[in-house]
């Protein structure tokens, strides 16, 4: 049977070009299969979709969700804002369409790196110990806040925006640099900043994701290698998509040990933030050798060498089998009710 797929792709946030590279690539994987037939829906920067193509003429989300046939998939392939956190996932459910991924509670949830730590703390999982920073008090006093933030932690820390991806906003300030900047960087992209101390260990990355027989299954780990004349800013953007020479081992060599631990709190914390289809969860191993979550991505780049889907073939699923199974999972949800009369996008499917 042929089941139709609606890949949807780009979107108002920041992370709107990552987002079009692994749309593009999930609908040929999905097409490739001869057992999808793929609809493209490209979401504009301004928040408008186009069903095919950016050429096509821009509607109201309501409109294409409310034309979804029955026993149709939709697969997010949104990063960040209304599109992984939650907002779209409500509309989902609230028309009982089939979707990849998370719902709604568990998309806002991860979303918000705030709420991610309280979660996993609370399940068992150490963090990473934050300062979280509203921007209206800020605003208010910023001598006051910085000044007492740097009487918290006086060494290096790491300044991000509580919510957002691709390390867009995240700062690194060196002890002896003010921290006013890399706060005012952050408060752009959200109304919360956290502050932790620079971990001095390891960034690796686990893949959580639902196989082909519906069991919930975790990935070894990568490891990142900067260059050697790296900053001192972490995985930046620019590393991730723009060739500025950072290096993913994966899998990583670490001991089983240590790859046990990992797969173990990455486990958990998908549990604890309800989490379904997919996740990738990025940590710290630091120099003691105690694992640290740094956040969890719900939608992570699904280009076909993204990171996650290389966590995940690296595992022995290879992309396509990847992208298969987590449409059955999609599948495997509660059947949406029938409508007595639903339109069907059907037009620009390939």
């Amino acid at each position: 049977m042929i089941r139709q797929v609606v890949v949807v792709s780009g979107g108002a946030s920041s992370e709107h070009d990552v987002s079009v590279a692994s749309g593009r690539d999930v609908s040929a994987a999905l097409a490739a299969t001869g057992r999808h037939s793929v609809i493209d829906v490209h979401v504009d920067r301004a928040g408008a979709w186009h069903i095919g193509s950016l050429a096509a003429p821009a509607q109201p989300f309501a409109d294409v969700l409310d034309e979804v046939s029955p026993g149709t998939v939709v697969f997010p392939v949104l990063h960040g804002g209304w599109g992984e956190g939650g907002g779209m996932q409500r509309e989902l459910e609230e028309r009982d369409i089939h979707f990849v991924g998370s719902g709604a509670v568990a998309s806002a949830r991860a979303l918000s790196k705030r709420e991610t730590l309280r979660l996993c703390a609370a399940a068992g999982v150490q963090i990473i110990p934050t300062w979280c920073v509203d921007r209206a008090r800020y605003v208010a006093d910023p001598d006051l806040v910085a000044g007492a933030i740097r009487r918290t932690f006086g060494g290096d820390l790491v300044v991000k925006p509580d919510t957002g991806g691709s390390s867009i906003g995240v700062h690194v300030v060196p002890g002896h640099t003010p921290v006013r900047a890399a706060l005012a960087d952050a408060f752009a992209d959200a109304p919360l900043a956290l502050v932790q101390p620079l971990v001095d260990g390891d960034e690796v990355s686990v893949g959580v994701w639902t196989d082909a027989e519906g069991a919930v299954r975790a990935s070894g780990a990568s490891l990142l290698h900067l260059p050697r004349d790296a900053d001192g800013g972490g995985f930046t953007y620019a590393h991730k998509y723009e060739g500025a020479g950072a290096v993913l081992e994966i899998p990583a060599a670490f001991p089983e040990s240590t790859l046990d631990a990992l797969r173990s709190a990455a486990l958990r914390c998908f549990t604890a933030l309800g989490c379904r289809g997919l996740a990738r969860i990025d940590f710290f191993v630091d120099r003691s050798g105690r694992i640290l979550l740094n956040e969890i991505n719900t939608i992570p780049g699904l280009r076909r060498e993204s990171h996650f889907p290389r966590l995940v073939a690296a595992a022995g699923t290879p992309y396509p089998r990847l992208l298969e199974a987590l449409v059955d999972d999609a599948m495997r949800r509660p059947r949406p009710r029938r409508r007595d009369v639903l339109p069907r996008i059907g037009a620009a499917s390939r």
